[in-house]
């Protein structure tokens, strides 16, 4: 099960915090450490298990493939860390601020990562979740796609002109090269390519999926861009994305989900209050984004 962390904390912290998770702080050489010692400093000992640890955080790989040479300097990186760490305690630099306000906050985060790793283990994320999801969800991911032309103008007026001309069989091509402001409308004659309406700003999806293929809008249609002018020249349905393609964007999503139902029912448990008022829970955060297909720039 993947870790969710609230924060990420620095490399160099996270190894101080690894080297001390089977030794004390205190000094006390009697903690047996647990794995096999692959380094000593002073009273204090690095295990195998600490160093791949380490090595998995610092490389973002598997430890067993990095070369002795790498790993030895990882070790060494270690060595240098817990040094430094000896030398910050002896200073009592953890009873300082902020040292100490960083050490507590980390201490809390260490905690609720626990929690909710703890919480997903206890409550699993099944494959059958993940395809139930999916099979709920697959009308919502297919659709019906379309290619279309428009003509982009500062004014309401220029806009119903231009209609007009169209109604009289002026060609759109032409009509779009010769006025619309769009970068580039002069080489492509507003050609839009294919899209999804969710690809667009409302108003112009709107007007889109009002039409059918081989129809222009009668009216001017405005976006925070100008006023546009609008051909569909042709439409095709799109089938949902294979299971396999979306499958680990639901299970983030399902697990969003658990965790907020977690972190809910813990609130609803606790008195909580900010600046003397009381906090009601947040809501859960829609996954309507964590599956679809990436949305090109909208128009």
């Amino acid at each position: 099960m993947r870790t969710l962390l609230f924060c990420v904390m620095p490399a160099l912290l996270l190894a101080m915090t690894g080297c001390d998770s089977n030794n004390t702080t205190s000094g006390d050489a009697s903690t047996k450490p647990v794995g096999t010692v692959v380094a000593k400093v002073n009273d204090k000992t690095i295990t195998e298990e600490q160093l791949n640890n380490y090595a998995e955080r610092r490389a973002g790989t598997d430890p067993a493939t990095l070369e002795p040479q790498i790993k030895a300097q990882l070790l060494n990186e270690l060595i240098n860390i817990e040094l430094l760490a000896q030398a910050a305690l002896a200073d009592k630099l953890h009873e300082q601020s902020p040292l100490k306000e960083q050490l507590a906050f980390q201490r809390e985060t260490a905690m609720a990562d626990a929690a909710m790793t703890q919480y997903l283990e206890q409550n699993p994320i099944t494959d059958e979740d993940v395809r139930a999801e999916y099979e709920q969800r697959k009308s919502e991911l297919g659709g019906t796609e379309y290619k279309a032309r428009h003509i982009l103008v500062e004014s309401e007026e220029t806009a119903r002109n231009l209609i007009a001309e169209l109604d009289q069989g002026a060609d759109f091509v032409t009509l779009a090269k010769e006025n619309s402001t769009e970068p580039g409308a002069d080489q492509s004659g507003g050609d839009l390519g294919w899209f999804s309406p969710a690809q667009m700003v409302p108003p112009f999806a709107a007007a889109i999926t009002a039409m059918q293929a081989g129809e222009r809008s009668q009216e001017p249609v405005q976006t925070q861009y100008g006023w546009h002018v609008i051909a569909v020249e042709d439409t095709r349905d799109v089938p949902p994305p294979a299971f396999e393609d979306v499958a680990p964007q639901i299970q983030r999503f399902l697990t969003n989900q658990r965790i907020q139902a977690f972190i809910n029912e813990l609130r609803d448990k606790a008195e909580i209050s900010e600046n003397g008022a009381s906090v009601t829970p947040a809501p859960s955060e829609s996954a309507d984004q964590e599956v679809e297909p990436e949305a090109e720039p909208e128009a």
